[in-house]
């Protein structure tokens, strides 16, 4: 079971294609969590209103509002839900703009399930240290990112200073 500070996980799959959501409904909630579909972005923010969200599985190409407005939308009003965007689109220019945006990560169509999965995770336990969620200046994520970029290297202090504000001179 998928289980935060003693309670179910609980995702929003938000795509237009009806045999997307219903697969994931099914594969998802068979590996534990708590599944709510949406069609489209006006149905999502019905959820919203009703729901507290965990995670937002976020389809980026809708009729009326894309996702990527849809994500653009949520972190301009504060809302910090995990994001993971799912597209036909597989430029590095449109996995660079979702990013930018503020979506946590970015699969392409067609995907494995398993792997959507895996990312799921993945970004829910960035999210939490047991079941309470952490949360991160933009200095502590810069070092942390730095860090785990330069695995099992000892960095002075300047070095991950340098590294942090993404400037590194070697």
């Amino acid at each position: 079971m998928n289980q935060t500070a003693n309670r179910v996980d609980k995702i929003v799959v938000v795509d237009d294609d009806a045999r997307i959501r219903d697969l994931l409904r099914r594969y998802l909630a068979q590996e534990g969590f708590e599944v709510i579909v949406a069609e489209d972005a006006k149905a999502l923010s019905r959820v919203m209103l009703r729901d507290t969200i965990d995670l937002i599985v976020l389809d980026l190409m809708m009729p009326g509002e894309d996702g990527l407005s849809v994500c653009r939308r949520l972190r301009a009003a504060g809302d910090k839900t995990p994001i993971i965007m799912l597209t036909a689109k597989g430029e590095d220019v449109d996995r660079i703009v979702g990013l930018e945006v503020g979506a946590d990560d970015y699969l392409g169509k067609p995907f494995n399930p398993r792997e959507l999965l895996a990312r799921i995770h993945a970004v829910l336990r960035r999210l939490s240290k047991n079941g309470e969620q952490i949360a991160l200046t933009t200095g502590e994520f810069s070092m942390l990112k730095a860090l785990v970029r330069h695995p099992r290297q000892p960095l002075s202090r300047d070095k991950l200073a340098q590294l942090a504000r993404g400037r590194e001179f070697e």
